[in-house]
C-alpha cells in the first residue's frame, strides 16, 4: 500500500497520546460505531476542562485526563480487533517519555508504516513460488545459485517430519530481530534472509524487485501483526508452507483465554490449501487442556472428504501415539463458512457448522 501525502502530513502533526503505544476501546463502544479489524481511521482528541475526550466519527469516549497537551489534535491510527471485541488503536507514530520535560513524538517511519497498513496475507509471498518470477529471474547471470536456495526453502509432503516443520517456523522471519538481540546467528537459509539478499542484488543491477519487495513486506507485517498480540497479551502468528508437490499450505496458530474462565488458555490451528490435487481444504483445530483436540475439516472434493473419513482411524493412531486425544472430529463436503475473511485473521470460534459427518474416532 502507497502512504499518501495527507497520511505522511497526520503522522507529523500528532501528539503524543497513546500509552505504551496504543489505545484500547471497550467491546460495546467498539461495535458501536462500527469499528472493523484492519480499518484506518482519523480520530480526534481534545482537553475540555478536567475531561479528555476522543472523537471518532460524531461518537465521543472519556480517557485518561490530560493524555496530551494541545487542541484538537487530529490523528490516524489502525484498528485491531480482539477476541472478546475490544479494539485496539495502533498511532502512526510513538511517543517518547522525556523524564521531567513534555514527551517527544517520533514519527514512523514510510516503511513501518507501510507495514501497520498492510494488509494482503501471503498473497504476494505464495506468488513468488508458484508463478515463473523466480525462474525469470534465475535466467539472468549470477542470481541461479540464490534462487535455488530459495526454492530449496520448499517442504516435501512424501517424507514431511515434525523437525522440518519446526526448522521452517524458525527460518520463516518471525525470530529474526529476537535472534539478532541475543548476538546470536541467523540459519543462512533463512526464508527472509535469503529473499533480502535477492532483492538487494536485483537493485544494484537495476532488475525489477517490486514483487518480491511486496513478498517481504508480506513477512515483515506477519511479524508486526505477532508483536502487537504480544503486547494485548495474546499470541498469534501467521506464516505459509510453501510445498514442491502441491503449492502452499497456510497456517495460523493462536492462544486465547477461554471466555468463561480466563485462566484457562486454549490453542487454535487453521490450515488452508487450494490445489490440483486435494481441491480446498480448510482444517480447523482447537487444543484445550493440553491434548485434547476439537477437529473440523472442510473439503470441496469429495474424493479429499470420502478419504478422510476413511483414514480417520489411521489419524486418531497417530495423534494416540503422541499424546494426544481426538474429542471430536467433523468433516464437511463444501467450503468453510466465512472463508471469504482473509486468512492470516484470526478464526471466530463461534463460528456456525454447516451439514457434514462426524467421525466416530472411538469405534
Amino acid at each position: 500500500m502507497i502512504v499518501t501525502a495527507d497520511l505522511a502530513n497526520a503522522v507529523s502533526k500528532v501528539n503524543p497520546i497513546f500509552l505504551e503505544g496504543t489505545l484500547k476501546i471497550a467491546s460495546a463502544e467498539a461495535k458501536s460505531i462500527g469499528l472493523r479489524d484492519g480499518q484506518i481511521i482519523q480520530a480526534v482528541i481534545e482537553n475540555r476542562g478536567d475531561h479528555t475526550k476522543l472523537l471518532i466519527g460524531n461518537k465521543e469516549f472519556e480517557i485518561p485526563k490530560n493524555f496530551h497537551t494541545g487542541e484538537g489534535s487530529k490523528f490516524q491510527a489502525k484498528v485491531s480487533i480482539l477476541g472478546n471485541g475490544s479494539a485496539v488503536l495502533t498511532p502512526a507514530g510513538v511517543s517518547l517519555p522525556g523524564g521531567s520535560t513534555p514527551s517527544t513524538f517520533i514519527p514512523l517511519s514510510p516503511h513501518f508504516m507501510n507495514l501497520l497498513l498492510h494488509s494482503s496475507g501471503f498473497g504476494n509471498l505464495s506468488s513468488i513460488y508458484g508463478s515463473g518470477i523466480l525462474p525469470s529471474i534465475a535466467a539472468k547471470g549470477g542470481l541461479a545459485d540464490l534462487i535455488s536456495r530459495i526454492f530449496g526453502l520448499r517442504l516435501s509432503v512424501n517424507n514431511l517430519t515434525s523437525s522440518e516443520i519446526k526448522n521452517f517456523i524458525m527460518n520463516f522471519g518471525l525470530f529474526n530481530e529476537a535472534l539478532l538481540s541475543k548476538r546470536q546467528k541467523l540459519n543462512p537459509n533463512n526464508q527472509k534472509v535469503l529473499i533480502t539478499q535477492l532483492i538487494r542484488l536485483l537493485n544494484e543491477r537495476g532488475i525489477e524487485s517490486q514483487p518480491l519487495s511486496k513478498a517481504l513486506l508480506d513477512i515483515e507485517a506477519s511479524q508486526i501483526e505477532t508483536n502487537q498480540g504480544l503486547q494485548n497479551r495474546e499470541l498469534f502468528f501467521s506464516l505459509i508452507f510453501p510445498f514442491k508437490e502441491f503449492g502452499n499450505w497456510d497456517f495460523s496458530f493462536s492462544k486465547i483465554k477461554s471466555p468463561a474462565n480466563t485462566n484457562d488458555s486454549f490453542y487454535t490451528f487453521n490450515l488452508h490449501t487450494k490445489n490440483e490435487i486435494l481441491g480446498e481444504v480448510w482444517l480447523h483445530v482447537v487444543v484445550k487442556k493440553r491434548n485434547s483436540l476439537s477437529m473440523q475439516m472442510w473439503a470441496t472434493s469429495k474424493t479429499t472428504y470420502d478419504k478422510a473419513i476413511l483414514k480417520s482411524d489411521k489419524l486418531n493412531a497417530l495423534l494416540n501415539d503422541a499424546g494426544l486425544k481426538i474429542s471430536s472430529f467433523e468433516v464437511f463436503n463444501e467450503e468453510r463458512p466465512g472463508n471469504k475473511v482473509q486468512e492470516s485473521t484470526k478464526s471466530n470460534l463461534g463460528e456456525k457448522f454447516f451439514s457434514g459427518s462426524t467421525v466416530d474416532i472411538e469405534a
